[in-house]
């Protein structure tokens, strides 16, 4: 695995992880050091170093035939699993419940992506907040890779299906341009060097929400985070990620109607780039309690 550091001028630096294959960490860190986050992400954790909770955010509509299979693959490094419904009218809710009996399920009150993620990073309680898909089209165990980052000096770590180990198998040629487009539109606004936008693999530190836009209701909210993440100058870290085809049902996603919210996104968040951030997103949580990761060590 290898690592290239990108920026323009006084931008944004990007940090893009380049790996032969998706299925290793690599050692590299970021500008500063810190101590690994524990045994299973990549080594042994030092006396006295604190390990932060993880929490996992799933937004689910449906997905009774694909969540059984998303958490079964989470892995043990993640602390708390917050389930949020928007008002599935199948068996979601049970199914997630019987497979798992740990999950923490709410209900949204609204509806869209964006209302969901704003209601489970309310929810959480982990120093450490991860969002992913319930349909199975992207991988939990990959999230050890976000979190080693995390822990070594970067802020917000996303996928990428469009950097060295990474792929899609599920994009349509029509949804790759759009991509591609809203992609290089973000990258020459806000003085940045993306290799991937619309996908919504992401993590960061909970301390990071008063920074972020999460104001948007539908799948905008995931290029909304990151513009504002560049905005705010976080540290960012691309990973390799493989997108898979959902495992069943028919996605939510509606390529013109969200492809059009995200362009009017790109644009509401440059015009208004100069308006001071914080306190556009969630009030930071308080600390979860110290004892919540025991069982990672």
């Amino acid at each position: 695995m290898s690592m290239t550091h990108e920026a323009n001028g006084n931008g944004p630096v990007v940090t893009h992880v380049i790996a032969a294959s998706g299925g290793e960490n690599g050692s590299a860190v970021a500008p500063r050091g810190v101590v690994p986050l524990a045994a299973s992400v990549i080594g042994p954790v030092a006396p006295g170093h604190v390990i932060p909770s993880v929490s996992l955010i799933i937004p689910t509509k449906n997905e009774a035939s694909n969540v059984s299979w998303v958490l079964e693959q989470v892995p043990s490094v993640v602390t708390e699993i917050v389930i949020v419904d928007g008002h599935s009218s199948d068996a979601t809710i049970v199914t997630a419940r019987s497979s798992r009996n740990d999950v923490k399920v709410v209900t949204q009150e609204g509806m869209g992506k964006g209302d969901a993620l704003r209601k489970g990073f309310a929810e959480a309680t982990g120093e450490i907040l991860v969002m992913i898909d319930a349909d199975g089209s992207m991988n939990p165990q990959e999230i050890t890779h976000f979190l080693h980052f995390l822990d070594n000096g970067y802020d917000f770590v996303k996928g990428s299906r469009f950097t060295g180990g990474g792929g899609s198998r599920d994009i349509t040629r029509m949804r790759r341009m759009g991509n591609m487009a809203f992609r290089q539109m973000v990258n020459v606004l806000f003085d940045a060097q993306l290799t991937d936008l619309c996908y919504g693999y992401c993590a960061f530190h909970r301390r990071y929400l008063p920074f972020l836009n999460l104001r948007t209701s539908g799948f905008e909210v995931e290029t909304a985070l990151v513009i504002s993440a560049l905005r705010a100058g976080l540290r960012i870290a691309e990973v390799p990620s493989m997108e898979m085809p959902r495992r069943h049902g028919r996605s939510n996603l509606r390529t013109f109607r969200d492809g059009s919210r995200v362009l009017n996104t790109i644009i509401r968040e440059h015009r208004s780039r100069n308006v001071v951030l914080p306190g556009r997103g969630l009030p930071a949580l308080p600390a979860a309690d110290p004892a919540r990761a025991d069982h990672l060590a």
